[in-house]
């Protein structure tokens, strides 16, 4: 155990009585506030039989948060499922345990809202009544005990900590990406206005050679409780599924698109604006919307974007400045991120 860092030692007990170690987690691998816990350590599982209950210490985060989404990077066999559930610290008091996701070989659903004093949640976002200072996850597995990486992804609760910046990455790359216009997909007039998130996870899954279709990815991502498709959390869990690395995390300058945009691994971008406020945008105005970025050049963002009512439409250029504003400013430069493992 020497050298390892307190918090990927064993799982003590998890009763709220329980000492608590809070740990600075520095994760060094990803562009925002999120922390990625491995699941290559030890750990204590609670439970028999085929259930098994695995609790984490206490993570102290930088600087208070507002809200956090948890990716799990986890395959059920058939018959097995994982129930991920998290807690927060406001001003020393723990919250209650908030259902997040859960997933087995058949299904997917998030829970629905669980508001109290402490928060609450809204599909794949736990959203904190007052700043949080610190998280604990439960999983609990059915079945074999393999325990996924977890990914936490957290929305500071003050914004001045975030400044985005336009300024994009020196040069200019360009990702080769097969068009999908989710406008041309083989379903309803009206469902296809909600198919924004598998369509673009599917381009950038087959940009990172794993073939898959709309339809595939559609099914793989439904969340039946809230019945949709959008559910940030199994979006990357199915591309993870696929034989990929993925999980929600957050942007906070252009510039750091050197490291994640390329042949090997490639951001999934949430963004909204209003009329105007996007040039040649692909639908006028979108409170919420996902577009794949593939690349840059003169100041301008390349990006897929599956609104586009025609195939040969879907890779756009977006003014920089403007994109950064939409993505960055307006939803605080969350996004998928997928790669190669």
């Amino acid at each position: 155990m020497v050298g390892r860092p307190l918090w990927e030692r064993k799982v003590p007990s998890s009763s709220l009585g329980a000492p608590i170690s809070f740990m600075e987690n520095k994760t060094r691998t990803f562009p925002g506030w999120t922390y990625q816990h491995c699941p290559d350590r030890d750990y204590t599982l609670r439970g028999d039989g085929d259930t098994h209950t695995i609790v984490s210490v206490a993570f102290q985060t930088p600087a208070d948060f507002e809200s956090l989404v948890l990716s799990a990077n986890y395959t059920p066999r058939a018959g097995e499922s994982l129930l991920t559930e998290v807690q927060i610290c406001q001003g020393g008091l723990w919250s209650k345990f908030f259902k997040l996701g859960f997933y087995s070989a058949t299904e997917k659903h998030s829970f629905d809202e669980q508001d109290d004093e402490s928060g609450c949640v809204y599909v794949d976002v736990l959203r904190a009544a007052q700043p949080a200072q610190a998280y604990r996850y439960r999983l609990t597995i059915h079945g074999q005990p393999d325990i996924p990486t977890v990914t936490v992804c957290t929305q500071p609760a003050h914004k001045e900590l975030v400044p985005f910046a336009e300024k994009l990455p020196e040069g200019a790359r360009t990702v080769p990406i097969k068009p999908i216009s989710q406008m041309q997909l083989n379903v309803s007039e009206e469902l296809r206005k909600r198919l924004c998130s598998p369509t673009a996870l599917c381009m950038a899954m087959n940009a990172l050679g794993v073939s898959v279709s709309p339809d595939e990815v559609m099914k793989g991502v439904y969340d039946s409780r809230a019945q949709i498709y959008g559910n940030w959390t199994f979006n990357t869990a199915y591309a993870y599924q696929c034989g990929l690395d993925a999980c929600v995390t957050q942007f906070k300058r252009l510039s750091q698109l050197r490291n994640y945009v390329s042949t090997d691994s490639l951001v999934v971008a949430t963004i909204g604006y209003g009329a105007g406020e996007l040039t040649d945008a692909a639908i006028a105005q979108t409170a919420g919307h996902l577009v794949v970025i593939c690349g840059w050049n003169n100041n301008l963002v390349q990006v897929a974007d599956p609104a586009a009512s025609q195939s040969d439409e879907v890779i756009r250029f977006y003014h920089a400045a403007e994109f950064a504003r939409v993505w960055l400013l307006n939803k605080g430069g969350m996004a998928y991120l997928v790669r190669k493992k």
